[in-house]
């Protein structure tokens, strides 16, 4: 999250230069006006994006990749792969931009950055990031040519199947997810940054996220609570 956040205010930074909707001019200089709705749609999107990458690194940390082909080898191999390979990616990616940052840190012979220099440095630090992701797609692309990807079905030794008791958390996160996509369009078409923000859509439209967030701690609970109660009979 801490490589996350300087790309989101990047991207918070960015925007209100490039739209000039909404009509709450917080400050400018010249011709360029920054207003509020387009510093907070900016937030929004910066925000967004670092939500996406802190899943996916979550995701891996949670499912290795391994399980998961193993789990959606047969069904859907192609996107297996692109889940598995992006998980896998965006850890990297990550830990590449902290190295990268510790050795710019590292370089305090021309003393502290001001403002502007830091924000150079971001901008290369990011242009090296998509670099260096295009480099390595380009090699894993040449090595699953290498290895026969693509060839046609082979069999495989699975780890884990599919149970009878897996199908009721399925089923129950599916209608959760359902409900809070449901729940998100109906708040997004209400929803305005121009020519001024809307307020919010009732409290109650985000039980069904904040349900699915707290879904895996409760899973776990019952898990606690059914054996301990086993284990006093």
């Amino acid at each position: 999250m801490a490589t996350a956040v300087p790309l989101m205010v990047l991207v918070a930074a960015v925007n209100p230069l490039l739209s000039q909707t909404g009509q709450t001019t917080l400050f400018s200089f010249g011709p360029v006006a920054v207003r509020l709705e387009a510093v907070a749609w900016g937030v929004a999107m910066g925000a967004m994006l670092a939500g996406a990458l802190t899943w996916f690194a979550v995701c891996s940390a949670i499912l290795p990749a391994d399980d998961l082909r193993d789990l959606l080898g047969n069904v859907v191999p192609t996107l297996a792969l692109a889940v598995s390979m992006v998980m896998r990616l965006v850890p990297e990616l990550l830990g590449r931009a902290r190295a990268s940052r510790d050795a710019r840190g590292a370089c305090t012979c021309a003393g502290s950055p001001s403002a502007a220099s830091s924000f150079s440095r971001g901008v290369e630090q990011v242009g090296a990031m998509v670099m260096w992701a295009l480099g390595e797609s380009v090699e894993r692309a040449s090595s699953m040519a290498s290895r026969g990807w693509g060839a046609g079905r082979r069999t495989h030794w699975r780890r884990a199947r599919w149970t009878v008791g897996d199908w009721p958390s399925l089923i129950t996160v599916a209608a959760i997810s359902a409900a809070g996509v449901g729940y998100a369009l109906w708040l997004g078409s209400l929803w305005t940054y121009a020519p001024r923000m809307s307020v919010p859509g009732p409290a109650a439209a985000y039980g069904p996220v904040a349900l699915l967030f707290a879904w895996p701690c409760l899973a776990a609970a019952a898990e606690v609570f059914l054996s301990r109660k086993e284990g006093g009979r």
